[in-house]
């Protein structure tokens, strides 16, 4: 269906509504679609269909983002962390020739890159719009998968709009909500905040990096309603002083498990934790936990909203089997590599995860299909092992990968962090105490730091 932009229905509808904040300045709709509006005249003159983006968490790149969207041009989102070589690498798989950057960025000689305030100097006072086809592709964000190529996904308007409207359903907001946003635009958490805003015409508080102090100061200070978190942000920001919810109705949390000790020590705070559960296919969230769920399961993310169905395929003796998923948030196929069509079974998207739903409809997800440790014919989820160390006493944070074992296939193997070396014995007494023989790992390493995403999710086996 071809409509108006989200955009330029939001600078009709709520044209003096604050649309983005980040602290030093504010932009509302209406300023935001006259601005767009003109840059959008600027990317039409590079004839170009799809474009990259490398931006920051900045009003630039929100007016970037929308100025490509109102020239009907897809963008594909650069993650700022990797090296020229694997953007170079991603943006070739695609077809892209052209990034527009809002911080410095210099690729080969087969990228063309343009600086955003470059461009911005060539903006005269015609605009440029073409209507929003909600079947075109608006973005492309590649899967931060840590076996095979990483996957190019495209995701339509219509998958962001019907991801929107799942997530004001299971979770909650309005014209007037405030949501402060840290996550970063180029991945799917953040920027689905954005596109949250523009279909609703609330406030977006823009933040560009997490500070755990800033963060607590912004929401003493400017009051907003809702917050995306990661669970480790969250525990920071509980280790500085969020004991209260303040002016918070909503805490959304996804990214990375969930402990049972941080649901309970946030609730005992009445801080309106949230669970949930998304991907880059998926357009973000499609499983949410209240707190009410959180305090009855703490395992839990949720349940889906109403308008994806999800089951489990061939489940196991205990329930336990992948996750499969069906709705209009979820993509139509990958771009790249082409050809990926086991990943539909029935309309129905894998999603790889290993998961259970149980008889009140609670989604509960184990691990990752791949990250999977069967061990003796048995399967071992990481993510229990981790667990159960991080409730040792001065352990601070584990991950547990598979190694090969010519007796048992593979074996558990735990690398920690902590202050000081930590006796096995020790340890292994600790894991005697809470899980099975076959689950205790064999071996443990104390490390420095263990690689998390920039949104807080564990890449194990990149260590």
């Amino acid at each position: 269906m071809t409509v108006e932009a989200w955009l330029t229905q939001r600078a009709t509808a709520q044209k003096d509504n604050i649309f983005i904040d980040d602290g030093k300045q504010q932009l509302t709709y209406g300023q935001c679609h006259e601005q767009a509006a003109k840059f959008a005249n600027v990317l039409h003159q590079l004839s170009k269909s799809r474009i990259g983006v490398y931006v920051d968490n900045s009003m630039e790149a929100v007016i970037l983002i929308n100025a490509a969207w109102l020239a009907g041009i897809e963008i594909a989102m650069l993650n700022t962390r990797l090296t020229t070589k694997e953007m170079i690498a991603q943006m070739h798989s695609i077809n892209v020739d052209t990034v527009v950057a809002t911080m410095p960025l210099t690729l080969d000689a087969s990228i063309k890159v343009y600086d955003y305030q470059h461009l911005e100097a060539t903006i005269t006072d015609e605009s440029f719009e073409v209507p929003l086809d909600e079947d075109r592709i608006a973005s492309i964000m590649f899967t931060s998968g840590t076996t095979g190529p990483q996957k190019a996904v495209p995701q339509t308007f219509k998958n962001h709009e019907v991801s929107a409207k799942g997530c004001e359903q299971s979770l909650g907001f309005s014209i007037n909500s405030v949501w402060l946003s840290v996550l970063p635009i180029y991945h799917i958490s953040g920027l689905s905040v954005m596109l949250r805003a523009l279909t609703k015409g609330f406030t977006m508080r823009l933040e560009h990096k997490f500070d755990a102090q800033r963060m607590l100061r912004i929401i003493k200070d400017e009051q907003p309603t809702h917050v995306s978190l990661v669970p480790q942000t969250l525990k920071w920001l509980m280790d500085v002083g969020l004991h209260e919810p303040y002016h918070l109705e909503k805490i959304l949390l996804g990214g990375a498990k969930l402990s049972a000790g941080l649901v309970h020590q946030a609730l005992e705070y009445h801080l309106p934790i949230y669970n949930s559960f998304g991907m880059t296919e998926t357009c973000s969230q499609f499983l949410t936990a209240a707190p009410e769920m959180l305090a009855e399961r703490p395992d839990t993310v949720g349940k889906p909203s109403d308008n994806v169905t999800v089951k489990i395929k061939q489940p196991n003796k205990d329930g336990h089997g992948e996750l499969l998923i069906h709705g209009g948030n979820v993509m139509n196929g990958y771009l790249y590599p082409e050809g990926l069509t086991q990943v539909f079974e029935d309309g129905y998207f894998n999603t790889g995860d290993i998961a259970e739903i149980d008889d009140q409809g609670f989604v509960m997800i184990y691990d990752r299909r791949k990250d999977l440790i069967i061990s003796g014919g048995e399967n071992i989820y990481p993510y229990e092992i981790e667990a159960v160390a991080k409730q040792y006493p001065g352990l601070e944070d584990a991950m547990c990968v598979p190694i090969e074992d010519d007796t048992w296939g593979q074996t558990p193997y735990l690398y920690y962090i902590a202050d000081h070396e930590i006796e096995p014995q020790s340890l292994q007494h600790h894991f005697q105490q809470h899980l099975a023989k076959y689950k205790i790992p064999k071996s443990f390493e104390r490390v420095t730091q263990l690689p998390y995403t920039s949104t807080g999710k564990l890449q194990r086996g990149r260590l």
